[in-house]
């Protein structure tokens, strides 16, 4: 789904008057709307990927000084950093990196935060799990927040909250019989 259709979706779920023509044109206006809600969007779509982790990527940092430099990584959180031969590392997050007590070459496996998006951009859940009803509900949360409507705010933090929640109920309830399904 496109983002543009996201944000429509929102408009008519919150009444918020957008449609095609002036989704394109709002954009270009500092403080609308539009824009707004592309923000939104953006810090939803990271908190989601921060929640549920499933981009995980593998690479080799080396640490320098105590410091391997992680910026390029658009790294959320670590999963493991181990050394050669497969033993955890200890570390600890510092502003573009991390800081490790020993020099050398590492293993790192992370989860990965996503891009910005744009109106044209396809959205990229972190889950299957995740539906983008459930992250417009997260948009218009933050929306309402910024634009001062706590109550409406709470009213979709709610729903936001709830169906992440059912959704996780989904996953685990969900288990095959073990040697019956052949």
């Amino acid at each position: 789904m496109k983002v543009k259709d996201l944000l429509k979706i929102c408009g008519e779920m919150a009444n918020l008057n957008l449609n095609e023509e002036n989704i394109e044109s709002e954009l270009e206006t500092q403080g609308s709307s539009v824009r707004q809600l592309l923000n939104c969007c953006n810090f939803t779509l990271e908190e989601l990927y921060r929640d549920y982790a499933s981009s995980i990527r593998k690479t080799v940092v080396e640490v320098v000084d105590g410091f391997a430099d992680t910026s390029a990584f658009k790294l959320s959180k670590v999963i493991s950093l181990v050394d050669g031969e497969g033993n955890d590392v200890k570390y600890r997050y510092t502003e573009g990196g991390l800081s490790v007590d020993e020099d050398g070459k590492y293993n790192l496996c992370y989860a990965r935060l996503p891009n910005d998006v744009g109106l044209d951009d396809d959205v990229s859940l972190p889950s299957p799990r995740i539906s983008e009803r459930m992250l417009a509900y997260g948009i218009l949360r933050e929306y309402f927040t910024i634009i001062g409507d706590t109550l409406t705010a709470s009213q979709w933090d709610e729903r936001y909250k709830d169906s992440l929640r059912i959704a996780d109920v989904k996953s685990s309830s969900m288990r095959m019989p073990v040697g019956r399904w052949l």
